[in-house]
């Protein structure tokens, strides 16, 4: 079904309206990183395209009270290129950092790499691992959703035929931290991740791990955190011994995840270095 209208808007309440109108049948678009490559191959099947590139207010990088806020039109060379995004959240920094080449880093969006519902999203496993949340909001309502909470399956998400990603809220955390990301593509450039794993950790006075949130991407339907890691690894010193061991126990997670699919062998493996890298992440001063 080819493309019959496109809308421009300048203003939240004028996507609203129309996809109150065009419900079901309306599909937006901003950076069209993705969305082009499908309407190419067919693969799109609403009639009516609302272009909400020049929305001002769904592109602001800012610090609120409650956290750092996060527009959701926001490209990722906006965000490789604020210092404040790279001096606080260097997992997060480093994975839009590693998004293709310049010229999709120009254009593609966070709120776009989110709401397209891939396993191998790469800002996903970084902001999830921020215990970041949406701003989803319709003519009608506003809501709030955890970013863990948004995904249903592969390429499906909690999120309305008439509703729009505003933005991302990075909550405010109180302390030091560190924060790392590692993925592996095919290749050294342009590659979608094969895997990808970002870890956010608190340690107390004794260097014992106090706090541990760890994500993925690519190693099941969705991006996801990975409960049995962070139980596995909280109060345990952070040393290579522990390291070593949490490696160990995330690989057996990927084994009896993706048991008898052809990935297996090469995941269960792969993952281990990943995990390792994502460990010595970047240090952050609350």
């Amino acid at each position: 079904m080819a493309v019959e209208q496109v809308l421009k808007v300048e203003l939240v309440s004028e996507i609203h309206e129309h996809l109150e109108t065009y419900k079901g049948t309306a599909k937006m678009i901003c950076g069209g990183t993705d969305l082009c490559v499908k309407l190419r191959e067919g693969h799109v099947k609403e009639t009516v395209l609302i272009d909400i590139s020049d929305v001002k207010a769904l592109k602001s990088l800012s610090e609120l009270e409650d956290g750092f806020w996060i527009g959701a039109c926001s490209s990722f060379s906006d965000i490789v290129e604020n210092p404040e995004v790279r001096l606080k959240f260097p997992g997060f920094w480093k994975a839009c950092q590693s998004v293709g080449a310049p010229q999709i880093r120009n254009k593609g969006t966070v709120g776009g790499n989110l709401a397209n519902g891939s396993p191998a999203a790469d800002a996903a496993p970084p902001l999830l691992a921020l215990n970041a949340k949406l701003k989803i909001s319709s003519k009608a309502n506003v809501r709030w959703v955890e970013l863990s909470e948004f995904y249903l399956g592969k390429g499906k998400t909690i999120l309305d035929v008439n509703e729009v990603i505003e933005g991302i809220l990075i909550p405010t955390t109180q302390g030091p931290y560190q924060q790392g990301f590692e993925k592996l593509g095919l290749r050294n450039a342009l590659a979608i991740s094969r895997l990808s794993v970002s870890v956010y950790m608190v340690l107390d006075e004794f260097q014992l791990i106090r706090e541990i949130r760890v994500a993925s991407g690519s190693l099941g339907l969705s991006p996801m955190r990975e409960p049995l890691i962070e139980a596995f690894l909280i109060a345990k010193p952070l040393n290579e011994q522990t390291i070593s061991l949490g490696a160990d126990a995330f690989s057996n997670v990927v084994a009896d995840r993706l048991s008898g699919r052809s990935t297996c062998a090469f995941k269960k493996e792969a993952v281990k270095g990943i995990f390792r890298a994502a460990m010595q992440g970047g240090y952050y001063e609350a």
